[in-house]
């Protein structure tokens, strides 16, 4: 194929930039190539497809477009022609150049088999087989659809995925949410940061309080509490998720929530010193209490476990052995 090509300086008005045929690359800005393109210009061409009278990106869209930013006028390429090149066999030579020297994100393999599914005419049975593993991917037909799904993501969903704000399992859930849903999320997504188990976590409570009372996924979010939380500008990202997170869980297990206050209550009313910690299991699950204390001698310590053998004489530390969810 290459043999056919034809290298030339290519005016970058004839290339129409609108063109997204043959797009892998999820962002356009890199920082990497528009600095080697200022200090050492364009070091390989790119591709194009001569449509005539404008001509195709097929491969170098990053190159191209840091050209653009750096007012360059020209664009060295190996131009293709529409008669010895179908776009199918474009988009495969953009496909395996683009596999030549890096890895592709999880939504540009998602972009990759959408296009190769329903621009090229590949059969799942092709794409699983040969396109997954090529992609990094296990052959099987659930991570074929599940990669698929992610085109179906809201473009502010994807920023979150791209920047590591949100998993890949937790996208391809949002995936199948209403825009409305998909928009919300991605709101509150930019303001707090949860770390991959607690946002699987939350996300599980929400599609639970969704099932319990048929409300959309999002509206648990649109609380005051949750509001006031996502504007308190003295927490931080992860400080305002543990509390999301919190508001949620307690909502789906006000039992819980009921026992944490009342565990709360009568530790208040043993009035220990601020070294002596009494915790219940998380979750009430287990019965037994934890209690630590740290003590700086022999005198303090002393001091801490005369209150502590105190207060287990009173009603308050029986009670907290009764709890439970």
């Amino acid at each position: 194929m290459l043999q056919i090509m034809i290298l030339r300086q290519i005016p970058l008005d004839k290339i129409s930039f609108e063109n997204q045929t043959f797009r892998i690359s999820e962002g356009l800005d890199s920082e990497p190539v528009l600095n080697s393109m200022r200090e050492v210009g364009q070091l390989n061409p790119v591709i194009l497809l001569d449509l005539q009278p404008q001509m195709a990106i097929v491969c170098g869209f990053r190159r191209i477009h840091a050209l653009k930013q750096l007012d360059r006028t020209e664009v060295l390429a190996w131009i293709l022609s529409i008669e010895d090149h179908s776009t199918s066999a474009a988009f495969l030579l953009a496909l395996w150049d683009n596999l030549s020297h890096r890895q592709l994100s999880p939504l540009e393999k998602a972009r990759t088999l959408l296009k190769l599914k329903d621009m090229c005419g590949m059969p799942n049975e092709k794409l699983v087989r040969i396109y997954l593993p090529a992609l990094g991917l296990a052959p099987s037909e659930n991570v074929l659809q599940s990669h698929l799904l992610l085109n179906e993501l809201h473009p502010d969903l994807r920023r979150c995925l791209a920047e590591g704000k949100l998993t890949q399992n937790s996208a391809e859930f949002l995936a199948e949410m209403p825009v409305p849903v998909q928009t919300s999320l991605a709101a509150l997504m930019n303001g707090i940061r949860w770390s991959a188990s607690l946002q699987k976590k939350a996300l599980q409570l929400l599609d639970a309080l969704r099932a319990t009372d048929g409300s959309a996924l999002d509206a648990p979010l649109k609380s005051p509490q949750v509001l006031a939380i996502l504007d308190d500008a003295g927490l931080s990202p992860f400080q305002k998720g543990d509390k999301v997170y919190e508001i949620l869980y307690r909502r789906q297990h006000p039992r819980l929530s009921q026992a944490e206050d009342r565990f709360l209550t009568h530790k208040k009313k043993l009035a220990l010193p601020g070294s002596i910690q009494i915790e219940a299991h998380p979750f009430f699950e287990e019965p037994g209490l934890r209690v630590e204390f740290h003590a700086s001698g022999i005198d303090r310590f002393r001091q801490l476990a005369a209150a502590l053998h105190d207060a287990a004489q009173s009603t308050a530390f029986e009670r907290l052995f009764e709890l439970d969810q």
